[in-house]
C-alpha cells in the first residue's frame, strides 16, 4: 500500500492551517463579517485542493498500478525464460549421456572385434 495521497493531504492542510493562524490574528480588529467570507474561501480553495489531489492520486495509482503489472510480466517472462534454459539443459545433458553410452557400446565393440581378429590371426600361422 502507497501513502501519496497522505502525504499530498498533508503538505495541503499544513498551508491551510497556517492561512486560518493568519486570519485568526485578525480576529480582534476584522469584522466577523469578512473574516467569515475569508473562511469560506480558504474552505472552497481547500476543496479544489483536495480534488487536485484526487485527481494525482488516480494518476499515481494508475501510474503505480502499470509498473507493477510491468514487473509481473517481467516476472513470468523470466521464469519462462528459465524454465525454457533448464528443458534444453536437460535435452543437452541427456543427449551427452547418450552419446557417452554410444561411444562406449562402439568402443567395446571395436575392442570386441580387435580381440576376435587377434584370436583368429593367432589361430592363423
Amino acid at each position: 500500500m502507497n501513502f501519496n495521497k497522505n502525504d499530498l493531504i498533508d503538505s495541503v492542510l499544513k498551508h491551510y492551517y497556517l492561512t486560518f493562524e493568519n486570519t485568526l490574528d485578525t480576529a480582534d480588529y476584522v469584522p466577523e463579517k469578512f473574516n467569515s467570507k475569508i473562511h469560506k474561501y480558504i474552505f472552497k480553495n481547500m476543496k479544489k485542493s483536495f480534488k487536485k489531489i484526487d485527481k494525482e492520486d488516480r494518476v499515481y495509482q494508475k501510474k503505480v498500478k502499470k509498473e507493477l503489472r510491468l514487473e509481473k510480466r517481467l516476472d513470468i517472462k523470466e521464469k519462462r525464460k528459465q524454465k525454457r534454459f533448464r528443458r534444453k539443459e536437460k535435452i543437452k545433458s541427456f543427449f551427452l549421456k547418450v552419446k557417452q553410452l554410444f561411444f562406449t557400446f562402439i568402443k567395446k565393440l571395436f575392442k570386441r572385434k580387435e580381440r576376435i581378429n587377434k584370436q583368429s590371426n593367432k589361430k592363423k600361422p
